[in-house]
Order: structure tokens, then C-alpha cells, then sequence
């Protein structure tokens, strides 16, 4: 296995400044299900309330190999919460008004879903590297918006 044929993961809990993570080193499939699973979502969340300028709770995991990121975090709406998905993978785009040279950028695009279980599924699929099937699923949920990334917390 190369140096770079790994996934690392990050966590930034509520309050952080948006630039802020901890990182935890690397990481596998088990070990990251495990993490979200055992995440103190509810207690998080109601701490973010308190910090609506500050970063949300989140976990990232990173794909070292193909350099695509998948961070997953919490928001509420009064009783309701829903899970944000971002989804960060490089991106060719010309400069200059679309007339000058290609460059690659990092994308994001961020979703909404309710149910751990899709989470659960999409874990599965980053973590396998099946960009295909992960891509096709996670672009069924609701959109969120797309931008390119800052990558803040890097």
C-alpha cells in the first residue's frame, strides 16, 4: 500500500471555529461507522444552537488516494434534525471566464438526509471507493448547494 493509499478523519465539534478540527489520524470503514455511530450528535447539536456563528458538529473522512473528502454534520430546526452530506472531489475548470486554462479545484456539494440509515449506506460506499454508486446515491438526496471548497479545516 502506498503512503497515500489510506483514509485519515477529522471531527470538529460545536463551537470550533470554522478552521478548527481534531485530527484523528487513519482510518477504516469499521473504525469510521463506528465513530459517527458512538457521536454525541444530540448533546452537539444543542451546543451549536448556542454558537450559531461557530462550526456545527462534524466528521470527516478523507480518501488520501483519489483526494476526495466526505464530511458529515447536524442541523436543527426547532424538534427536527436532518444529517448535512458534503461531498469534496477535484474538479477541472477553466480560468478566465471559461476562456483561459484548465485548472483542478476542489467541489463541494452538500446534501440534506433524515435517515442514519442512507448515511449508513453512503459510509459504505466512499469507503469502498466505489465513486460510481456513492456519486449516483448521494445526488438523489435533497440538494443543499454546491460551491468550491475552502477546505477550512484542513
Amino acid at each position: 500500500m502506498s503512503q497515500d493509499d489510506k483514509f485519515i478523519w477529522n471531527v470538529q465539534m460545536a463551537g470550533y471555529e470554522h478552521s478548527r478540527a481534531d485530527q484523528k489520524g487513519e482510518t477504516d470503514y469499521q473504525s469510521f461507522q463506528k465513530a459517527f455511530d458512538l457521536f454525541p450528535w444530540n448533546e452537539q447539536i444543542k451546543k451549536a444552537n448556542q454558537y450559531p456563528d461557530k462550526a456545527s458538529p462534524t466528521i470527516t473522512a478523507s480518501d488520501l488516494k483519489n483526494g476526495k473528502d466526505f464530511w458529515i454534520s447536524m442541523a436543527e430546526n426547532g424538534n427536527e434534525s436532518a444529517y448535512i452530506i458534503g461531498y469534496i472531489y477535484p474538479k477541472e475548470k477553466k480560468t478566465f471566464l471559461g476562456f483561459g486554462k484548465i485548472k483542478t479545484i476542489r467541489w463541494l456539494e452538500m446534501f440534506t438526509v433524515e435517515d442514519k440509515n442512507k448515511v449508513d449506506e453512503l459510509i459504505k460506499l466512499f469507503f469502498n471507493r466505489d465513486s460510481p454508486s456513492f456519486e449516483k446515491s448521494i445526488r438523489k438526496l435533497d440538494d443543499f448547494g454546491q460551491m468550491e471548497s475552502e477546505d477550512l479545516a484542513k
